[in-house]
């Protein structure tokens, strides 16, 4: 049996349940208020040669009720919808109540989880279903790739983890990542339609989901030719299928605005954890 790598449609079934849930709370809330003000009894519906005709039963005992006359077709409306709106109402209350003891089930019997719970000497004999966490980064952080390489004249800046990079920026950043044990690629070589290869300052990955978000820092942004250069290669980005947020995270900063280490934080905590 193959094992499984991608793990992330959980994360994504989850999200999309926490959708529904708010949709189905804010449904249960509206028909409530609806049936509220919804005139008393039910409505009987009969087929007739000519047509469609409507009874209005306020008595259970009653199962023929009172015949509604076409004027007032619209109180036989409002039970109709009354009748729709309860039957939607008791739905919602019933798909929500599923949804939370789904919740509780895979927030507490992870099958993910299960393996990491075991005896260590039980996970010897085990191969389990899902690469582990740190397996999956073991051979992540493993890969091979040309670095860039830098001039013998350029000064030397090192993360707290002995990586070498180009400024103190990216000093801050790289030790951040280090700091919250986000594994990262520095200058990991990928190709963007129009430009061809080019090297993001970071590659990360999201443990909890093993998803990639490309990291860029541009870093002199009030200088034009720079700026008009990292434009264009932004657009060729977003051409190439990455966005901000969704695969990728960008930062700025200027002579005048120094990049901050709250937003780095805030950049990491939103989406590498």
């Amino acid at each position: 049996m193959k094992r499984i790598e991608e793990i992330d449609q959980q994360e994504q079934l989850l999200e999309l349940l926490k959708k529904r849930k708010e949709m189905l709370k804010y449904l249960i809330s509206e028909k409530e208020k609806a049936l509220k003000s919804a005139p008393e009894g039910t409505l009987r519906v009969l087929k007739r040669p000519n047509g469609w005709q409507y009874y209005r039963r306020t008595d259970p005992k009653d199962t023929n009720g009172i015949y509604i006359p076409k004027k007032r077709q619209r109180t036989a409306r409002e039970l109709a919808q009354k009748g729709y709106d309860r039957k939607v109402l008791d739905l919602a209350k019933e798909e929500l109540e599923v949804i939370k003891h789904y919740e509780d089930f895979i927030n507490t019997k992870s099958i993910k989880d299960l393996f990491a719970l075991m005896m260590p000497g039980r996970k010897e004999l085990i191969t389990p279903v899902f690469v582990t966490d740190k397996e999956y980064i073991e051979a992540w952080r493993g890969e091979i790739y040309k670095p860039m390489g830098f001039e013998g004249d350029m000064s030397v800046y090192c993360s707290n983890g002995g990586v070498r990079l180009r400024s103190k920026s990216e000093i801050i950043i790289a030790n951040m990542l280090e700091q919250f044990k986000v594994p990262y690629r520095y200058e990991y070589p990928i190709t963007l339609k129009g430009i061809g290869t080019v090297r993001p300052d970071f590659m990360c990955l999201n443990i909890r989901t093993r998803k990639e978000f490309i990291w860029e820092h541009f870093g002199m942004m009030d200088n034009i030719a720079y700026a008009n250069k990292n434009i264009a290669k932004i657009n060729a980005y977003e051409q190439s299928g990455f966005y901000q947020g969704k695969n990728m995270i960008m930062t700025f900063e200027t002579s005048q605005y120094a990049i901050s280490s709250y937003v780095i934080k805030n950049m990491i905590e939103q989406y590498l954890l």
